[in-house]
């Protein structure tokens, strides 16, 4: 059963495919890439990662008339709690996964903000699957954590600083398997893939 996948992000698509390698080896993910030669996404305008992973969905699903899987997600800080959210990909000023981390962590240098409580935050991610005649199932997942200068080289995006206290290690210095154990983008596909799988067999 092959699953379309609405993203360009080639790290997204990688920790998913990986994901379900072992538990539902019978998926194969497929990156939109393979349906569409030029990049092209719909603007992010919702008010929620849900409203956004829909539109998202919904609009890969009429260009290439199939059913596919898009999602949205994003970094919530409890103290600056305006900034990111549904806002986190236009609120980097940089490009890389370096420079963005470095722009989170500049927030916090100032020694009021050094304590590690005043930097809790939250990963969370939304996916929603569309099918051309207008079928949605979703699914959503949060992990809690601590921004902290950067440790550990796995992994892609917020995972060098993102804090784990009952582990003491950050997502970048799990295994793979552990990571995507915590993910919650992979936990929410797990839970997505198994309503998917239920509606087919209906």
């Amino acid at each position: 059963m092959e699953i379309v996948v609405g993203t360009w992000n080639t790290g997204k698509l990688a920790e998913m495919q990986q994901a379900l390698s072992k538990s539902h080896p019978e998926i194969q993910l497929t990156g939109i890439t393979q349906y569409l030669a030029t990049k092209t996404a719909p603007p992010e305008i919702g008010t929620s990662y849900y409203e956004n992973a829909l539109e998202k969905a919904h609009f890969y699903a009429k260009l290439i008339q199939r059913p596919v899987l898009a999602d949205d997600g994003g970094l919530e800080l409890a103290t600056f709690p305006e900034l990111l959210g549904v806002h986190t990909s236009r609120f980097f000023k940089s490009t890389t996964d370096k420079e963005k981390n470095q722009e989170l962590l500049a927030l916090y240098n100032t020694p009021k903000l050094q304590d590690l409580k005043k930097r809790q935050l939250t990963l969370h991610a939304c996916l929603v699957y569309v099918t051309p005649e207008g079928q949605i199932i979703s699914a959503e997942d949060s992990l809690f954590g601590y921004l902290v200068a950067p440790k550990g080289s796995g992994g892609y995006g917020f995972d060098s600083i993102f804090y784990l206290p009952d582990l003491d290690k950050t997502l970048a210095q799990l295994t793979n398997h552990k990571r995507n154990a915590l993910s919650p983008r992979v936990r929410a596909l797990q839970k997505i893939i198994s309503q998917i799988k239920e509606q087919e067999n209906d």
